[in-house]
């Protein structure tokens, strides 16, 4: 993958019914998508992060359930003949590179997908993945989104703003502990958080883009929070 932009943007440069705040936008390009979804399952599949919990049955219990899931995965990602499955993997190809680009683009603290917790996919469980800003210790919650030839940030940010009513985020600290600093976690509580809306892109100009989402009342009611990232992840499938 290659992190394409990288930008600071004043949401009033695009909408000017709107007060001045700063968010970021990352724009990735996950080049070969065959390639990225065997870079995908390599990232998946390390369990370093178990090295985080200091007793040997925690460690199992999250293996386990992380292996299974890297299994599922490889059978979901790709057809008899090994050829990518884009609808399947699309919303993980967003959801990996978006984390991805928060730990190498912004040097937020890595937590695994929220899945390899062992947390069961059932309806909607909750957010995708987190990432700590170890500077202010506020973690971003965040929301991928894919949707075949669309620009999916309608549906990532829908999901934020219901996820935070519903408090999926409080639901989640049991299985964050040991991954994310005590003080994100009591900020957490505290309705401290970040945000990172994740989604697949199309060819549009990043300029289109953000003038398009700054008039979305989803993004508009997310300002409310500590901070909004945008993560536009371009796939192009036939």
């Amino acid at each position: 993958m290659r992190i394409i932009e990288n930008n600071l943007i004043n949401v009033a440069d695009y909408n000017k019914q709107l007060a001045s705040k700063t968010i970021r936008f990352l724009r990735i390009d996950p080049e070969d998508l065959s390639l990225a979804l065997k870079d995908i399952l390599a990232e998946l599949a390390d369990f370093s992060w178990l090295n985080k919990f200091d007793k040997d049955f925690m460690k199992e219990s999250f293996r386990v359930n992380a292996a299974k899931t890297c299994d599922a995965l490889q059978d979901k990602f790709f057809d008899q003949d090994e050829n990518p499955i884009i609808s399947e993997a699309g919303e993980y190809i967003v959801s990996v590179y978006a984390k991805r680009g928060l730990v190498e683009g912004l040097n937020f603290l890595d937590i695994p997908l929220a899945e390899l917790l062992g947390r069961k996919k059932i309806g909607n469980p909750g957010f995708d993945f987190y990432a700590e800003d170890m500077r202010s210790a506020v973690l971003a919650c965040g929301e991928a989104k894919y949707e075949h030839s669309k620009n999916a940030y309608n549906a990532s940010l829908e999901q934020i703003n219901r996820f935070v009513i519903e408090k999926k985020h409080i639901s989640d600290i049991a299985v964050l502990t040991h991954l994310a600093s005590d003080r994100s976690l009591q900020n957490l509580v505290e309705g401290r958080l970040g945000v990172c809306a994740a989604f697949s892109a199309t060819g549009i100009s990043s300029k289109v883009l953000l003038s398009h989402i700054a008039k979305n009342q989803d993004f508009i009611k997310s300002l409310q929070y500590e901070f909004v990232i945008l993560v536009a992840v371009d796939i192009y499938e036939k």
